[in-house]
């Protein structure tokens, strides 16, 4: 008995076929907030790893808080860090300064020992795969920084580094907690978070003097300012070492904080304004789990998902002392 073989038509296998596109549309969209889901997971993994290695780190200091950003000046004899030897895995010191620019500069190579070296928890965020690519050439090159010489002698095949120090995917609230001599406030002569000139303290330094270490925040997502004071970011796939407050002059006569750093617009996302401090760079705060969502680290290494816009209206969030202090911008 002879049997007809009936093929698809022309428009049964376009049917077909559309159909098939509709459900692999319908996974993706499912997929969506799984993978949201993930990677806000990882995000919130790296900040609490970091928190607590930062407060491993001040355990081994006499309850000491990291410095942020240390000028090359800091380094030099007779002064505050000249003592601070930072190594990389294998031994070597990074001790090279070069005009402004010191490799051992930056918070990444201190808390990097305690985080056994993976260099890869910094960049937890970085949405760009060829920098971390290059970051990882770099890195077995050992490369230590931003300018460094050693870089082209180490790893002539790589050409300029990009430095692991200085744009890692998270920012240190350094000029608040630690201290940070080189990004801070308008004057920079008077400004001394170390109050080392009888000036008042604008950063804690120890443990002990941080009011509420539960809110404090420690470590967020960046992405660097534009050094030209432009309202937009210079590169917003990469962070920046310093998490910039959204205020960082007090009036003591009102009791008030003045002159922003940035405004959150539409969307939550970060503007930084005329007013702010950018000429050696700055990070500001950047969304990253949705629309004016951010992962942030607390000091007593704690970490949560926060509203960007209402972390950046209460200062009492990144200032550490808040007695006398506490005061909420509207």
């Amino acid at each position: 008995m002879n049997r007809r073989h009936r093929a698809f038509s022309l428009l049964e296998l376009l049917v077909s076929i559309a159909i098939i596109m509709v459900l692999v549309g319908l996974l993706l969209v499912s997929l969506r907030p799984v993978r949201a889901a993930a990677t806000r997971t990882d995000s919130m993994n790296a900040l609490k790893q970091m928190a607590l290695a930062y407060n491993q780190y001040s355990d081994d200091h006499r309850k000491r808080l990291m410095p942020g950003y240390i000028g090359a000046d800091l380094f030099e004899p007779g002064q505050p860090f000249e003592n601070l030897i930072v190594k990389l895995p294998d031994g070597t010191p990074l001790d090279q300064c070069d005009s402004d620019i010191c490799d051992a500069g930056s918070y990444v190579w201190r808390l990097a020992p305690y985080v056994d070296h993976a260099w890869e928890t910094f960049f937890t965020d970085t949405r760009d795969q060829g920098l971390l690519s290059k970051l990882a050439a770099e890195y077995g090159c050992g490369i230590y920084g931003p300018g460094s010489a050693a870089g082209p002698v180490l790893c002539p095949n790589i050409g300029i580094s990009i430095g692991i120090s200085e744009r890692p995917a998270y920012g240190l609230n350094s000029i608040f907690v630690g201290g940070d001599s080189v990004h801070g406030g308008s004057g920079v002569t008077p400004f001394n978070p170390w109050n080392t000139s009888g000036n008042d303290p604008i950063a804690a330094t120890r443990f002990s003097e941080v009011k509420n270490p539960s809110r404090l925040i420690l470590f967020a997502p960046t992405a660097k300012a534009d050094p030209s004071g432009a309202a937009v970011y210079e590169d917003p796939e990469l962070g920046f070492c310093e998490l910039r407050p959204p205020y960082l002059e007090l009036d003591p006569t009102a009791n008030t904080w003045i002159n922003s750093q940035w405004t959150v617009g539409v969307g939550g996302l970060v503007e930084q304004t005329a007013l702010g401090q950018y000429v050696d760079g700055a990070g500001l705060p950047i969304a990253r789990s949705g629309k004016n969502l951010m992962p942030v680290a607390h000091l007593d290494g704690s970490a949560i998902v926060e509203q960007i816009s209402d972390i950046s209206r209460d200062m009492r969030r990144w200032d550490p002392f808040e007695v006398g202090r506490r005061v909420t911008v509207p």
